[in-house]
């Protein structure tokens, strides 16, 4: 039965009874003051909005036409048990348009956190912040607990999209219920905060804390095949860390600036931000000139060719514990990074003065870096390459100010026994290897061949004394 029938019905009951009790008291009874209407029951209540079809009867803006209430649905809420005029307080039976119900009535105490959220008084402007029943739902209340990353999708579509592609989404979807979700990172709803707020776990400077809720622990890396457990304690020794936590710069790089927020994949997908071929472009989103540089050397050209061979930023600066590369260890960790893959070059070098003096520990001589370069290595034959030979020269002189051409003629990789390359190197290291295995091969047949004769003549010495 249509809502007016109904309503219509209920105000004629209302007005033949009150024609019929006069006649029932007597005519000389004075007419009693009318009584107030007691308060409705939900049971009265949903007499008239149990019915699907119940609409209003002209549109509101901001709110729905349908005034059907799931009884079901009100029965399992975090309200029930509590009668329709505990919300709508003014409801009568039957009642026009109501107002909005207050939620801030009995939640007082919310509402102080609301209004400094991001949800409550920090809305967009020219937008409305949402309502309460925006998360939590109209008669079907729903507790924190209940909620799901869908909540938070009813209005941020796009982020939930990409949460789940991501791994902490597709971690979810398989029943892991330790992964990241939108409370992880964000807080409680009611407190949430804008990421610019320096008071949000998402804020730049607090972005690595809130990370470090999962990813400083060791048993949760263990239990989900974490390769890196202990990521939040090198990211904090590291040069990024240090200026994040110490210095407090916002353009430092934190968790996201690599990983990304939402979309955040393994570094094993081709669409991963740290997927090694997608590196350079990452670190290059704050180091836009040595991107630049590397990606004309040999190296950044060998990546853009696909070659998972040659290095990328994280091969010679790692990947979270990066360290200043003034620092005299790095200088040094770094030639056995280059030798990793010219283990040629590595040996031969080890051979020189220059590497003997940095496999001491040493940092104030040649390095790999000082001769041909860091991000800008090119090959030889590369007129741009600093050990080119017009370039050579030049080269040497940040250390050897009075080298002159003659000086350029050392070769720091030379291989003594490439007789093809290095002819003169070759028959001088012969000569020199004939004379030192000549001279310690005669003298030692020499010493085997006195030893007898020398033990024979103590022997000799010794038995005239021996004598009584």
């Amino acid at each position: 039965m249509p809502r007016a029938v109904r309503c219509g019905l209920g105000r004629l009951a209302g007005a033949l009874a009150l024609l019929l009790l006069p006649a029932a008291a007597g005519a000389a009874a004075p007419p009693a003051p009318a009584a107030a209407p007691a308060a409705p029951k939900a049971e009265e209540c949903l007499a008239c909005h149990a019915d699907r079809d119940l609409k209003r009867d002209k549109p509101v803006p901001g709110r729905a036409d349908s005034l059907f209430v799931d009884a079901k649905a009100l029965g399992a809420s975090a309200h029930t048990g509590l009668e329709c005029v505990a919300c709508h307080r003014t409801a009568t039976a039957p009642h026009e348009a109501l107002p909005r119900v207050r939620c801030a009535d009995c939640h007082d105490t919310v509402r102080a956190t609301l209004t400094e959220s991001a949800h409550g008084g920090l809305a967009k402007p020219g937008t409305a912040p949402p309502a309460c029943t925006s998360c939590h739902g109209t008669h079907e209340v729903r507790r924190a607990a209940a909620m799901s990353i869908d909540t938070c999708g009813g209005c941020h579509a796009r982020q939930l999209s990409v949460y789940r592609k991501s791994i902490h989404g597709r971690s979810r979807a398989r029943g892991e219920t330790e992964a990241a979700t939108c409370a992880s990172c964000h807080g409680a709803a009611h407190a949430l905060r804008a990421k610019a707020d320096p008071q949000a776990p998402t804020y730049h400077l607090n972005l690595p804390r809130t990370c470090a809720q999962c990813h400083a622990d060791p048993d949760l890396a263990r239990r989900h095949h974490i390769t890196v457990g202990n990521v939040y304690q090198l990211y904090m020794d590291s040069i990024h860390g240090r200026a994040v936590s110490k210095s407090g710069l916002l353009v430092a790089a934190n968790c996201s600036d690599c990983h990304g927020s939402h979309e955040i994949q393994p570094r094993t997908e081709p669409t991963s931000r740290v997927f090694r071929a997608n590196i350079p472009a990452t670190c290059g989103g704050c180091h836009a000139g040595v991107q630049h540089d590397y990606t004309q050397s040999v190296h950044g050209l060998a990546v853009a060719r696909g070659d998972t061979r040659a290095p990328v930023c994280t091969d010679c600066h790692s990947a979270h514990q990066i360290r200043r590369t003034e620092a005299a260890p790095w200088q040094l960790d770094v030639i056995k990074e280059c030798g990793t893959c010219h283990a040629e070059s590595l040996k031969t070098y080890r051979d020189t003065f220059h590497g003997k003096v940095t496999a001491l520990g040493f940092a104030r001589v040649a390095k790999c870096a000082d001769c041909h370069g860091s991000h800008t290595i090119l090959p030889a034959a590369d007129p741009r390459s600093r050990v080119a030979a017009p370039n050579i020269l030049t080269t040497c002189r940040p250390c050897h100010p009075a080298a002159t051409e003659k000086f350029t003629e050392f070769h720091p990789h030379a291989d003594p026994t490439d007789r093809a390359r290095f002819p003169k190197l070759y028959w001088t290291w012969l000569a020199m290897t004939a004379l030192l295995v000549g001279t310690f091969g005669f003298f030692g047949l020499h010493t085997l061949l006195w030893l007898p004769r020398s033990l024979v003549e103590r022997w000799r010495r010794r038995r005239p004394d021996e004598q009584p």
